[in-house]
């Protein structure tokens, strides 16, 4: 018998499962998703472009000059300008000069790249650490419109049943206004009520919508089936993990003054060239020339510029920016967790309280039924009863969506995978 019972329920859980986990894997290849991928690719490039600049950078050139008096293919001293002359060798000189070579830069030592480096490891931290809460929110959006749709469900099997019961009062009600036991209003007012359980099921159909629209737009899944969602792992609450792409911004900025102060420090940069030059015709002793001439260097700079100062002041008012945008949103995401942690304790005794009330509605409401079929409360009294037996009903379902959508805000907060928790 009970191995009979166990199987339907295990079958109806893995259904529970597929269905809001198919949601979850929908949103994973969502384009929303996918655009963050990007953004986090952006900044790993825009790390990697920091790190190329301590590379060398080799340039080629080639090169057709042209002077309006003899010019030097490369410089000669003296004493190889007389043995060229004495042996009558030609001069490197001419007015039309070739030339093709390389030229190669490379930064030996400077602080400021090391520092913006560094700032961007921080950004790109913070771009995946984004992406991740951006995701978080997204299946919270989904939990909580997820939860509404259960409760518009219920909320239109409440008022499906409540006009049932309605049509059934009504067939009683026109039997005695037939026989002249009761006046035709008895039957208008019964209608009237009727008219308004229409209303608000058109109104629940239409958020129905709008919320199946909400879950659709994130995960390009239609939504026909809602089953019940279940807590499968408690909510982590050990850190506030929205306030860590924040941090990583912050620890961006730290660096991004620290490298403009470092602009003051001297800068250790290699230098070469080499080309080979060319020249025809015009030479003197009129013969061709080719010779190559190349160097390389060890510089020291230090760059002295009154906008150094200014980037510095700018980069010490952005972070003091971020500094108070860090503390605001610390604040502000400490009280939102600490209320929300408050109305979860809260909903709980809602629902036991909501539960106990539906009881005591029903039975009075089966009470109320027999005391207007014998006359003895009038049908505005049973008509009340019949609705706060719906309100009831409305206030627990309402209750239960609201919990998981308290669950799904804690969720953002504390940084939790909803597709671990819910299902």
């Amino acid at each position: 018998m009970k191995k009979s019972v166990f199987i339907p329920i295990a079958i109806c859980g893995l259904l529970q499962a597929s269905e809001l986990t198919k949601l979850f894997e929908a949103l994973k290849q969502n384009p929303t998703t996918k655009i963050d991928n990007q953004i986090v690719k952006m900044a790993n490039l825009q790390k990697q472009k920091i790190t190329d600049q301590f590379f060398p950078k080799i340039t080629f050139f080639a090169s057709y000059e042209h002077y309006n008096s003899y010019t030097n293919l490369r410089p000669v001293p003296p004493n190889e300008a007389n043995r060229l002359i004495k042996n009558g060798s030609p001069l490197p000189f001419a007015k039309d000069i070739e030339r093709i070579g390389a030229k190669i830069d490379m930064p030996i030592f400077v602080k400021e790249l090391f520092t913006i480096n560094k700032k961007a490891k921080y950004l790109l931290k913070g771009a995946k650490l984004k992406k991740r809460l951006n995701f978080y929110k997204n299946e919270a959006v989904i939990l909580g419109s997820y939860a509404n749709l259960q409760y518009l469900k219920s909320l239109k099997k409440f008022l499906k049943a409540r006009k049932r019961s309605l049509l059934k009062t009504y067939k009683d009600v026109k039997i005695k206004v037939d026989s002249g036991r009761a006046p035709q209003i008895a039957l208008d007012k019964i209608l009237s009520a009727i008219d308004s359980i229409d209303i608000a099921l058109q109104n629940a159909i239409d958020k129905e919508i709008k919320t199946k629209e909400t879950i659709e737009t994130l995960t390009g899944v239609e939504i026909k089936n809602i089953e019940e969602i279940r807590q499968i792992s408690p909510l982590n609450k050990e850190e506030i993990f929205a306030l860590k792409p924040l941090k990583e911004m912050l620890n961006a900025k730290k660096e991004d003054l620290k490298a403009k102060k470092e602009k003051f420090l001297p800068k250790l940069l290699l230098e070469g060239k080499w080309s080979e030059n060319y020249a025809k015709e015009d030479v003197m002793f009129d013969e061709s020339l080719h010779t190559g001439y190349g160097s390389l260097a060890l510089k020291v700079v230090l760059p002295l510029g009154k906008d150094n100062f200014t980037d510095i002041k700018i980069a010490l008012a952005n972070l003091q920016k971020e500094k108070e945008n860090f503390l605001k949103n610390k604040i502000k995401l400490e009280a939102q967790a600490k209320s929300l942690l408050k109305q979860l304790q809260i909903n709980k005794e809602t629902q036991k309280a909501a539960f106990k009330k539906i009881k005591r509605q029903e039975s009075l409401l089966r009470y109320a039924k027999t005391a207007f079929e014998v006359g003895r409360i009038s049908e505005e009294e049973y008509l009340r009863y019949e609705d706060s037996l719906l309100r009831s009903k409305a206030d627990l379902a309402l209750a239960k969506a609201k919990k998981w959508q308290i669950l799904a805000k804690l969720a953002v907060i504390y940084g939790n995978d909803l597709e671990r928790i819910v299902k």
